[in-house]
C-alpha cells in the first residue's frame, strides 16, 4: 500500500480547527448521519508520522436513543425547569434540563467521560446501548492508550453536503499493540438548579469489523463528521 502523509495531529483545539472537504458518496440524499474514519500513524503524535492502515471514511452504522432523546429534548418547548430522562453512560436514569451545551464532546486530554472514545467490545451495536462494551483507560500501561484532547474542523459545505469534523487521537506508548474493535462518541449535558450537575450520554457506537491493531509507538486517529446530504 502506498504510504500517504498527513498533517500535523498534535492534540490542540485551534491547530486542529480547519475546514475539511465534504465526504462524498457515503450518505444518501436526504440523510442525516454521520461518518468515521481510523488512521493508524507511526510515532507518538509525530506531525511527521506515516500512514500504515486507515479505514473509512465509511458511514457511522449505529446512532443510540440518548442521542434523539436529547434532540427531542430541545426540539419540544418543555418548560425551563422540566426534566427529561435519559440514561447516563452508567445505565442510571438521570433527568437533565435542556441546557446551552446538552451536546457537548469537548474533552481535554485523558478525559474519558466524553468526546471519542476507544474500546476491545465487539459486541453488536443496539439501539438502548447506553457505554462502549469495554472502554480502554488512559495512560501508558498495559492494555492503555493514550488519549489526546478532542479536537474540531469547522464546517464545510458545498451544493449538497454540510459536515463537520470531530477528531481525536489515541497514543500507543503500553510497549504491546492493542486492538481497538468498537468506537463511541460521548457527550455531557446537566441538570439546572442551583447549580449545574453534569451527567454523560452515549449518543453513537460503532463497532468496526476485525478491528484495528495500533502497534506499541504508533497513534489512531479517529475522525467522526455529522453529516447532512440533500
Amino acid at each position: 500500500m502506498d504510504k500517504l502523509k498527513i498533517g500535523n495531529p498534535r492534540v490542540n483545539l485551534h491547530e486542529e480547527a480547519r475546514i475539511v472537504v465534504p465526504t462524498k458518496n457515503i450518505l444518501q440524499p436526504g440523510e442525516l448521519g454521520a461518518t468515521i474514519e481510523l488512521i493508524v500513524k507511526e510515532g507518538i503524535f509525530n506531525p511527521h508520522g506515516e500512514i500504515i492502515k486507515r479505514i473509512g471514511p465509511k458511514k457511522s452504522e449505529s446512532f443510540l436513543r440518548q442521542f434523539l432523546e436529547m434532540l427531542y429534548m430541545h426540539a419540544v418547548p418543555l418548560y425551563p425547569n422540566f426534566k427529561f430522562p435519559v440514561n447516563d453512560t452508567s445505565n442510571v436514569t438521570q433527568y437533565i434540563t435542556a441546557t446551552s451545551k446538552s451536546f457537548d464532546v469537548t474533552a481535554a486530554s485523558g478525559d474519558v467521560n466524553k468526546g471519542i472514545l476507544v474500546g476491545t467490545g465487539n459486541a453488536a451495536p443496539a439501539i438502548n446501548d447506553y457505554a462502549l462494551q469495554t472502554k480502554i483507560a488512559h495512560g501508558t500501561g498495559a492494555g492503555q492508550l493514550s488519549y489526546g484532547a478532542v479536537t474540531f474542523g469547522a464546517t464545510a459545505s458545498d451544493t449538497t453536503t454540510s459536515q463537520f469534523t470531530v477528531t481525536r487521537n489515541f497514543a500507543n506508548s503500553s510497549g504491546n499493540p492493542i486492538t481497538v474493535n468498537e468506537i463511541g462518541l460521548a457527550c455531557s449535558s446537566g441538570r439546572m438548579g442551583n447549580t449545574i450537575t453534569t451527567y454523560y450520554f452515549l449518543i453513537i457506537r460503532d463497532v468496526i469489523g476485525g478491528g484495528i491493531a495500533v502497534p506499541n509507538g504508533q497513534t489512531l486517529t479517529v475522525n467522526y463528521r455529522p453529516q447532512c446530504v440533500v
